[in-house]
């Protein structure tokens, strides 16, 4: 009996993450009429159509093309079951966190959320110590190897002009039809008018109401365009500004987005005591609130998913959850300590908390002795995340050798979607090159509960 357990156990384990045979392009993928050329041909046709949609970024001040690439690819059954197994207890378990810093002193100074914004999220109402729109990022290739290595509370970038490009292809007859003959589910991300109904579920708002779109001046504004063309067509009254602007506040704003990372607010928030009062007053409604936003964001919330010292937080179902997709993941100096760091490098990753675009995650077997030592004293000195390495998943792209992962798309508390990343870069990071490519669920697979990625 137990051998059989077992035999069951490993093979399991070896169900890979795509499912090759409904992948373009693949080798061996059934696509049908769907020939590589007719593949480069459409390809070619959803440039165009992108190109007039502008969907694109800028790049040493030049537009250019957002970098979706011609690839569409499912999810196996198999790990897609193993998802819709485990991820609702994975979020119901972070939205404890979130939820319970207000009253846990443990918790608090383990997150150590900087002083500048400790006050204005322990002001802000209980209701929004939330997250409305996340981005859990996996890497590994099968069910025994996939881990959860960050949770992203912050900009849905990615996922608009992936639905984007996602509708563009699906408007093709030919891809319709490869979509019946697979399976692949339609979820929320097929639609176009996603972000309007998180905004309008969100916050209150509605349809001609007076939205704000706030970011850093001179910074990223990735999305800012696409969100302002959606609300637009929502008969919405547009803002673009920023906290610190005093425009805002002469038009009745019922709500608004706020595109600013964590290290970007530390510098800038002195001017925005006004905003700030606003926002944590409930007056003004933001999607991804300030609490939700910058405790869910941090990302010493894997280090108190993982940390035994926490479990007491979760219930069974959440702590068998975290045990499957959740790799080890301490706070450093707090569960793993600087000779650690330094005995085996190899095995580590190093994050800062409030990182953004791989900007401070070191992988330490590709950091030289010296520079890692330093990281590493950095990390004990400051509290930063330290998780076992995680190999993402490797393909060869165009001839050339690659990485992949997959991030699962939740909106409101619901899986909405999939999406992936293609980079010659360990870290699997578009900000460092590469781009994203289309990743899609099955019909046949349910979720538990309500909680089916479908529209």
């Amino acid at each position: 009996m137990n051998a059989t357990g077992n035999g069951t156990a490993r093979t399991e384990a070896t169900v890979p993450m795509f499912d090759e045979e409904r992948s373009l392009p693949a080798p061996g993928a059934t696509g049908g009429d769907l020939t590589p050329e007719r593949l480069a041909a459409l390809h070619q046709d959803v440039v165009a159509a992108a190109w007039r949609e502008d969907l694109t970024v800028l790049r040493d001040g030049r537009p250019v093309l957002y970098p979706m690439l011609p690839s569409l690819r499912t999810l196996t059954t198999g790990f897609e079951r193993h998802l819709a197994r485990s991820m609702p207890h994975i979020t119901s378990a972070w939205r404890k966190v979130i939820t319970g810093y207000r009253e846990n002193p443990e918790l608090k100074e383990f997150l150590a959320v900087p002083d500048a914004l400790r006050p204005w999220v322990e002001a802000s109402p209980a209701t929004d110590h939330r997250v409305d729109f996340c981005r859990f990022d996996m890497v590994g290739g099968s069910i025994g190897t996939a881990r959860i290595v960050e949770f992203n509370a912050n900009c849905p970038g990615g996922a608009l002009f992936t639905s984007a490009f996602r509708r563009l292809w699906a408007e093709h007859g030919a891809v319709k039809e490869l979509f019946d003959r697979w399976g692949v589910a339609r979820d929320a991300l097929h639609e176009g008018e996603w972000f309007a109904r998180l905004l309008f579920s969100s916050t209150g708002a509605t349809s001609g109401d007076t939205v704000a779109l706030f970011h850093q001046p001179g910074g990223n504004t990735l999305e800012i365009g696409k969100m302002r063309a959606i609300l637009e067509q929502e008969d919405c009254q547009v803002v673009v500004t920023h906290p610190a602007a005093g425009d805002w506040r002469r038009h009745d704003v019922r709500a608004g987005y706020l595109k600013y990372g964590v290290q970007a607010v530390l510098a800038d928030a002195a001017g925005w005591r006004a905003f700030l009062q606003r926002v944590s007053s409930g007056a003004l409604p933001l999607v991804n609130p300030l609490p939700g936003r910058w405790i869910g964001d941090n990302k010493l919330c894997l280090a108190v998913l993982s940390d035994p010292r926490f479990h007491h937080l979760f219930n069974a179902a959440e702590t068998e959850a975290i045990g499957r997709l959740i790799p080890f993941s301490r706070k450093a100096g707090d569960g793993v300590d600087h000779g650690e760091l330094l005995r085996d490098r190899g095995a580590w990753v190093i994050k800062g908390p409030y990182d953004t675009q791989g900007r401070s995650v070191h992988v330490g077997a590709q950091t030289d002795r010296d520079r890692w030592a330093r990281i590493a004293t950095r990390a004990v000195r400051e509290g930063w995340l330290v998780q076992e390495a995680v190999d993402p998943s490797r393909i060869t792209w165009h001839g050339r050798r690659a990485y992949q992962d997959l991030s699962v798309v939740w909106l409101r508390g619901r899986p909405s979607g999939y999406m992936s990343r293609i980079s010659e870069n360990f870290k699997v990071n578009v900000a460092q090159g590469g781009g994203r490519q289309m990743v899609f669920g099955n019909e046949a697979v349910s979720w538990a509960d309500d909680t089916a990625p479908h529209a």
